[in-house]
């Protein structure tokens, strides 16, 4: 009997899902609605011409959960229920995918309704069962080599006693439903892989789309002639309607960008503000030892495991250590027949270092790569994982805190728990580090904190010369930039040890800070109104229901005989979806914290409808009034019970020092933000130079992920606190407005905000004048700005 998994229809996990990735699956589904029901769709002869999409995204950025939400919106646009095919390269992914999928996996909320099932259990009843929406796992493996029918790939091998004198692959293609053929969805995860042979093969199943989740389009020549230059011409000559524009990236002459079309972008500074990704990076480099350095680990590992325990967290931070395998510092071979005491290969040297130096019990280290040794060498407290996929349960199942491994464990492991990396690239090693950034690159529960040490992958590299580390950092400022990631990167280069230090708060009277809520009582009263007047719906009548666009078409069916052509017409309807579920997504895409303040368990958000009918365009018009509600009736409360605690810093040597500063030195001030906290310090009072990659922060109220303001400068003066920003002048919008708070506490002000530009300004957006600075307040509900001449002006301007 093959194994089912049902996932349930309605979970609060659902909340889980961020509004960016909410808006990807949204447009690649709008996309595909616009393109399946286009009158004039690329075919070829009767057959239409599948639908395409890349998603391009951060590590990080949660493109399986995009992806998943994509598929199920699609259900709404299918006259059948789908059956999906997820598939990967790596089993080590395939595995993941299908526990996460299945009930009581992080995902399993995102695909509600699916059957979920490896391919190894589909029969032919739940490829025909219309009942359903089926999604199948698989890796690529399973069917890339059709010559081995006869061997290992089963998925070719013919059934009579199951599938009727059919392979499994052939009744996969013919796949037939209640009149018509179902639909099918191939999902690609780590969509780069794909290969010439693998194309060619997924033709034959003639999917009616293809998603792919990949950061760069390095297709396949025929997949790409057969499949996607086909959507790029039908781009090209449908791009003057103004529903299509909508859906497309446009060029600065407003035409259609082809290229855009077929992929999703997900802007990487959303998946900054969603907390998804640390916020810094710190690279600590180094022509010291292999045992100098990963001293100047252990140090950084003590502060982190004690940022932890201030924070009461249930983490136990890991590192990895990258390195060379079975070649030597010196180049040679390291010889597997001498004593495990006696090998120099790189990742033995650093299991011994951690047992022999620094305590670490071999329970928790893990080596995963192909380390050699003879029979019996091998101690037996070393775990070594050498075969790649087949070992990578096991791996995972260790929940090691130390890792040595070299490039094998690039894609398929995923662990936000990771905060340190050791990486060796002196005698002339070919690591690259930006290969090695995203195993580090994942934030811990989605959340970022007070303390910018939880906030920061930090990275110490090992190298023969200063320009070896010099380049490297280039590289991954590249790779970041390219991607549009917005994360700081500190560099710290000492020779043969650290070019920083620790640094700690004094101990200044009057310095104290406590967090900023949001007080959503009201919005939530109001919210509940409005959902208890949502009017009640029947089943099935003229308001849950929508006529279906689409076209008949011809469908090859493969059998014994030769290939005969099924007529089939339009269904009429599409799959209905659950009303709760339609309103919970357009809310999700509007804001989570709306969708969390939000009881929609009224039963009469049971019943089922239709896409595009009154119920579904009057569930986000609900969905677009509580969220309104949420914004204009939510305020910011200053909460005296809840201090905020700051805490170690990682400042370079030659940082510059300051006298009433919190901290002694600051480093990375810009040519602005240096001669402002100079003026600053000359006041008298405290002050410090707030931290974005983990420093105090005030919620911002407005559509979105969960976004944050961390003003510049913080200072306290009189009981009162000023949080202090400078600003260019192009970047004073009029998103400053929300910036310029004054939040009170038992009708008290407690803290204000300020901006400061150079120049003379007049109003948000328009032209500084050159000369002096602009301090800008709010007054009577307006940024109004302040005109003084000097730096020391606007300083006490600023703290009036």
């Amino acid at each position: 009997m093959p194994v089912l998994i049902l996932i349930p229809t309605w979970l609060t996990k659902m909340l889980e899902l961020k509004v960016f990735q909410s808006a990807a699956a949204k447009l690649i589904v709008d996309r595909f609605a616009f393109y399946s029901n286009h009158p004039d769709r690329p075919s070829k002869g009767n057959q239409p011409r599948p639908f395409f999409q890349a998603l391009s995204a951060l590590t990080g950025a949660g493109k399986t959960p995009i992806l998943a939400d994509s598929v199920t919106r699609l259900r709404a646009h299918l006259h059948a229920e789908p059956i999906v095919l997820w598939m990967s390269k790596a089993r080590s992914v395939v595995g993941q995918t299908l526990t996460n999928f299945s009930e009581g996996g992080k995902y399993s909320h995102l695909v509600d309704g699916f059957r979920v099932l490896p391919i190894g259990n589909i029969t032919p009843a739940l490829l025909n069962d219309p009942n359903a929406p089926l999604l199948i796992t698989t890796t690529t493996g399973l069917f890339n080599n059709k010559e081995q029918a006869e061997g290992n790939l089963h998925i070719y091998k013919r059934d009579k006693d199951t599938f009727g004198d059919e392979s499994p692959w052939e009744r996969l293609i013919s796949r037939p439903g209640t009149g018509a053929r179902r639909p099918l969805i191939v999902v690609y995860d780590e969509g780069h892989n794909l290969s010439e042979q693998q194309a060619e093969i997924l033709a034959e199943l003639q999917p009616d789309a293809y998603l792919l989740a990949s950061a760069t389009l390095r297709l396949p020549l025929n997949f790409t002639k057969s499949v996607v230059n086909p959507i790029k011409l039908w781009v090209e000559e449908a791009d003057q309607q103004d529903d299509f524009k909508q859906l497309s990236a446009t060029s600065e002459q407003g035409d259609v960008e082809p290229e855009l079309f077929i992929t999703t972008i997900v802007d990487s500074e959303k998946v900054v503000k969603a907390q998804l990704v640390k916020l810094a990076l710190q690279f600590d480099g180094t022509t010291a030892a292999m045992d100098r350095a990963i001293d100047d680990l252990f140090e950084r590992l003590n502060l982190i495991e004690q940022a932890v325990g201030e924070a009461q967290l249930p983490l136990r931070p890991k590192a990895i250590y990258v390195c060379k395998t079975n070649i030597t510092d010196d180049g040679a071979r390291d010889d597997p027949s001498l004593p495990f005491l006696k090998r120099e290969a790189p990742p033995i040297r650093i299991w011994r270092y951690l047992v022999e130096q620094k305590g670490v019990s071999p329970e928790r280290i893990a080596i995963y790569a192909n380390l050699a040794f003879e029979a019996g060498t091998k101690p037996d407290a070393v775990n070594l994982f050498s075969k790649g996929d087949n070992d990578f349960d096991q791996f995972t199942a260790g929940d090691y805190q130390h890792i040595i491994f070299n490039l094998g464990l690039q894609e398929g492991w995923d662990d936000p728990a990771c905060y340190l990396a050791y990486i060796d690239k002196s005698m002339g090693s070919s690591i690259q580090v930006e290969q090695i950034m995203g195993r580090v690159l994942r934030q811990y529960d989605a959340t970022h904190y007070d303390n910018a040490l939880l906030n920061t992958a930090h990275f110490f590299v090992r190298v023969d010369r200063e320009s070896v580390f010099t380049d490297t950092i280039e590289r991954v400022k590249a790779k970041l930039k390219a991607e549009g990631a917005p994360l700081s990167i500190i560099g710290n280069f000492g020779g043969a040890g650290s070019g920083s230090e620790d640094q700690y708060p004094k101990d200044l009277e009057g310095t104290a800070l406590h967090h900023i809520f949001v007080d959503s009582e009201a919005a939530r009263s109001r919210i509940a109104e409005l959902i208890n007047d949502f009017p009640h719906f029947v089943e099935g009548d003229a308001n849950t229901v929508a006529g279906a666009k689409g076209a008949s078409t011809v469908i090859d069916v493969i059998g014994e005989s030769a290939p005969q052509p099924v007529q089939w017409q339009e269904a009429g309807h599409t799959n209905p979806v659950r009303l709760r579920w339609l309103v919970s997504t357009a809310m999700k895409s509007r804001s989570s914290r709306v969708l969390a303040v939000s009881d929609l368990h009224d039963p009469k958000f049971d019943i089922r409808v239709q896409a595009q009918s009154k119920a579904d365009k009057l569930a986000e018009t609900l969905a677009a009034d509580a969220t309104g509600s949420f914004y204009s009736l939510s305020e910011l409360v200053y909460e005296s019970g809840m201090p905020f605690t700051f805490g170690t810093m990682r400042i370079g040597k030659k940082a510059v020092a300051f006298n009433n500063s919190l901290y002694p030195r600051y480093a990375g001030l810009n040519k602005f933000e240096l001669p402002f906290a100079t003026a600053l310090d000359d006041v008298g009072v405290p002050w410090h130079r707030n931290l974005s990659s983990g420093g105090f922060h005030i919620p911002l109220l407005s559509e979105g992920d969960t976004a944050n303001f961390y003003p510049d400068f913080i200072v306290w003066k009189k009981g009162i606190v000023y949080c202090l920003d400078t600003k260019g002048s192009h970047l004073l919008t009029d998103a400053v407005a929300r910036k310029l708070f004054d939040i009170q506490e038992d009708h008290k002000t407690r803290l204000l905000t300020r901006f400061i530009s150079e120049g003379k300004q007049t109003a948000l957006k328009a032209k500084p004048l050159p000369g002096g600075y602009t301090v800008w307040k709010m007054k009577s509900g307006s940024p109004t700005p302040i005109h003084v001449g000097s730096l020391e002006a606007a300083v006490k301007e600023c703290l009036r």
